[in-house]
């Protein structure tokens, strides 16, 4: 398989594509028709909870998106990319830094 500057752009568009829409599911808690329902945090703890079937979910969303063209197929491993990096490694790692702030505010409040 060759590997030219359009498939790379397309693995780029991908993987932007997928942080804009994680970056628009932080933010929306932010909009008042919304905050009501459901905060960040209630989202994010059914995504951790939920893993593969958040994976399963944003895979056809971008499969459905995208299609199985050879374009499609960059652009959505680009995304792929970035909803693994995200379900399987920001979350935990967001969870893993909120227990050692916890214990560091505990540790000066003393």
């Amino acid at each position: 398989m060759l590997i030219t500057p359009t498939s790379v752009g397309l693995l780029l568009a991908g993987a932007l594509f997928w942080c804009l829409l994680w970056a628009a599911l932080h933010k929306l808690g932010e909009l008042s028709i919304f905050r009501e329902w459901l905060s960040t945090e209630k989202r994010l703890a059914w995504i951790r909870q939920h893993q593969g079937l958040t994976l399963l979910m944003t895979e056809t969303i971008n499969v459905l998106l995208h299609g199985l063209s050879p374009a499609g197929v960059f652009f959505t491993f680009g995304g792929t990319v970035i909803n693994v990096l995200f379900i399987f490694g920001y979350l935990p790692g967001r969870d893993v830094l909120a227990g050692i702030s916890a214990k560091l505010r505990m540790c000066t409040q003393h």
